[in-house]
């Protein structure tokens, strides 16, 4: 049994004088129409009335100004138990004990500053050591549980990864990062606050996902997320999404999401209002939404078990328990590549009028003209608080210039009879023209046969579009310099920037590469970098091991971001020629005569060699052979391959049998023995080279390639000249 014992500051003073404050206005004239009510989303706000006409009109009077911290300003503590980022309106928290490690919950702390009663309660069950709401990766078809391992229901039969960074603040953005690591694949949960959509306060908690494949094979990669919603006390209530209200089990699939749902008991008495976006600024839309009962996903780790027509009655105990579940369907990550994903949750912005038609009313506070067809989405919810019907109720959207509505859903919808404490809710969806920006007012009217018009009227500000602009610094050419290509690594460096009127959400920076280009090791193709405000900009760099095959590729840069469209930029790279050699490379550039010189046999840019023998030719007049030592081709796992240093032949100027073979295919330019010389005291010349040559690969054929002998010539002054020469097959 899940203990629910919670404790709650009630105000019983400030409802009172709100309650009184409303009924003055109502009262003040039996004949009025309506009451309008505008949102303001600036700062806490006090309320006055004002008679004009035959209409009552509710406004917010902004308070003077004081010293103290503003209220969007994010205060981190660390806890023994838990890591906590909190504001005026929210707080976050992240388990960091020994039991679920990595779980978060969130509770309001003074909540919307234009309603009294939500302070210090709970969005997210158990803020003090979060438990419940938990997070599975499902990889290959295997299901681990982020996060530390549990003796609690949810996820206590789970399999579970490895530690990286514990429950982190960040200095400098005060999000909580944790990482665990699971095989290859690396996630981390990063949990910051930041404005809701529909409020326009920093009242919402953002929960990201970034998942990196740190293998050289691709993995099938999904999450699932599931939050255990608590609103107050209320562990039931309905969940409301576009024209549905929710208390049975329930699926939604992505291409049926709008952009938001939205969580409260009833209109009349919405103690706490919770909202999940779905959709807009950095959002991931999840690939299907689920709303269940917490104890069927609490002891189910990936799939879902739904009962049509089941209430949220939790599965084997007595208690209303409700939970959101999001999941992202597994995909293909590739080598060294990532994914990410993002969703919101925290207080949705509903302003209410009271009436015998209560009406409440949502909608994104700001909207961009954007460069995509995004639309947005105007919720109204209705209540009849009066003792009879409401007789053919009906509701109206009226909407300025800069708005258009688009959809199915006309402007007036005939709503039909309401019984007495029923409730009912409408959703438009608008975009903007295109034409205008500013801050514009829409206004909402219900209204019934028998009962007095209400109304709303509510602001949402049309800002500018963002714009990517993209700039590549020209790659530098590459050269063959001593066997190697260089730059080696190779780098791409590019400047994303923001220069349109509004924040560009979710920006993501990738490379495309062509043949003979691959990854630097531990180079991540696709980068995450987040929002780009207008004005700002990003450098990204990435590093890339060029292969020399003689072929003309190409790489591609591409910024995308959720609010704009891609922009790409694309060139030609010359890949340059790296013949096959085998080829002497002395290891000593100073040596004299009669001393000892190291002389590497190397094989140079081959793919997939796996066996090399071949014969050493000297000449004896100029120097001796003391030994052949393996070359690192011939050391494989850490253990030894068969390998023969040959039989040195001191008269006949040569080393017979020299080689071995390996059982997977050796990287190129590697070394195939090692020959120790011992050169002679008195002044000659002679050649160093090997013949009688046989390679072999299991995987491809062995190319045309030449072969590097040196030219030892021991001068008459003393000196040792080493020159590299061609040798004829």
């Amino acid at each position: 049994m899940i203990p629910r014992v919670l404790t709650r500051a009630h105000t019983h003073r400030y409802a009172v004088i709100f309650f009184i404050l409303i009924l003055a206005v109502v009262t003040a004239d039996s004949n009025l129409p309506s009451v309008l009510a505008e949102n303001n989303l600036s700062a806490k706000k006090s309320l006055t009335q004002e008679k004009s006409g035959n209409t009552a009109v509710i406004t917010m009077n902004t308070p003077e100004p004081t010293a103290e911290k503003a209220p969007e300003t994010i205060v981190p503590q660390v806890f023994p138990d838990r890591v906590v980022i909190s504001n005026d309106y929210i707080a976050v928290a992240v388990n960091n004990s020994n039991d679920a490690t990595g779980r978060f919950g969130v509770k309001v702390t003074g909540g919307d500053p234009y309603r009294i009663g939500d302070e210090e309660q709970p969005l997210i069950y158990g803020f003090e050591k979060p438990w419940t709401s938990y997070t599975t990766v499902r990889i290959d078809g295997a299901d681990y549980i982020f996060g530390g391992q549990t003796k609690k229901r949810s996820g206590v039969k789970g399999l579970y990864g490895e530690l990286v960074t514990p429950p982190t603040i960040n200095p400098e953005t005060k999000a909580i990062f944790t990482t665990y690591r699971f095989g290859a694949i690396e996630v981390t949960q990063e949990i910051s606050i930041v404005e809701s959509t529909t409020t326009g306060l920093s009242d919402t908690a953002k929960i990201k996902y970034s998942v990196v494949n740190k293998s050289e094979l691709p993995h099938e990669i999904g999450i699932r997320a599931v939050i255990d919603t608590m609103l107050g006390q209320n562990d039931g209530a309905p969940f409301r999404i576009a024209e549905t209200s929710i208390l049975t089990d329930t699926v939604f699939k992505r291409e049926e999401l709008p952009e938001f749902w939205q969580a409260f008991d009833t209109l009349r008495e919405p103690r706490v209002i919770a909202q999940g976006t779905l959709q807009g600024r950095e959002a991931t839309p999840p690939d299907v939404l689920y709303f269940t009962n917490w104890g069927s996903v609490a002891d189910s780790h990936w799939d879902v078990p739904l009962v049509p027509n089941r209430d949220f009655t939790r599965i084997g105990e007595f208690d209303l328990d409700s939970a959101a579940v999001y999941m992202w369907n597994p995909v293909t990550v590739a080598p060294l590549d990532t994914r990410t994903y993002v969703f919101y949750y925290g207080l949705g912005g509903v302003t209410v009028v009271p009436g015998d038609l209560q009406l409440g009313v949502t909608s994104p506070a700001e909207i961009s003209l954007g460069e995509t067809d995004k639309t947005y989405s105007i919720m109204a919810y209705i209540e009849n608080t009066g003792e009879g019907p409401a007789v053919s109720a009906r509701v109206r959207l009226q909407l300025p210039s800069g708005l258009e509505l688009v959809g199915k859903r006309p402007a007036e919808t005939v709503i039909g009879n309401l019984k007495p404490g029923e409730m009912t809710q409408v959703y438009w969806e608008v975009k903007p023209t295109g034409k205008i920006i500013g801050l514009f007012q829409f206004e909402i009217v219900a209204s019934a046969i028998n009962l007095p018009e209400n109304r709303v009227r509510r602001s949402i500000r049309v800002v500018g579009p963002p714009k990517l602009t993209l700039s590549v610094v020209p790659p530098p050419p590459l050269k063959v310099v001593d066997e190697k290509v260089t730059p080696m690594p190779y780098p791409i460096e590019a400047i994303i920037k923001n220069n349109g009127e509004s924040i560009a959400y979710g920006v993501t920076g990738s490379l495309q590469i062509g043949q003979g280009l691959k990854p630097a090791p531990n180079e991540i193709i696709q980068k995450y970098i987040g929002n780009l405000k207008p004005g700002e900009e990003y450098k990204l760099t990435w590093h890339l091991i060029p292969d020399g095959v003689g072929i003309r590729s190409y790489l591609g840069v591409r910024f995308a971001s959720s609010s704009t469209k891609p922009v790409l930029y694309i060139t030609g790279i010359r890949l340059p020629v790296l013949t096959p050699k085998i080829r002497l490379l002395p290891l000593a550039d100073d040596v004299k005569p009669g001393e000892f010189l190291a002389v590497e046999v190397r094989a140079e840019h081959f793919s997939a060699l796996q066996s090399a023998r071949f014969n050493i030719n000297f000449n004896p007049k100029v120097m001796d052979v003391v030994r052949v030592s393996r070359g690192l081709f011939f050391i494989e796992d850490r253990s030894f391959t068969a390998w023969n240093p040959g039989v040195i032949k001191p008269e006949a100027g040569q080393v017979r049998g020299v080689g071995g073979e390996r059982n997977s295919p050796a990287p190129t330019g590697i070394s195939l023995a090692t020959i120790h010389l011992q050169l002679s005291k008195d002044p000659g010349e002679g050649l160093l080279t090997v013949e009688n040559l046989s390679l072999w690969s299991e995987e491809s054929s062995i190319p045309v390639y030449i072969i590097e002998g040196l030219r030892i010539r021991i001068t008459n002054k003393g000196g040792v000249e080493i020159v590299p020469v061609k040798i004829d097959q």
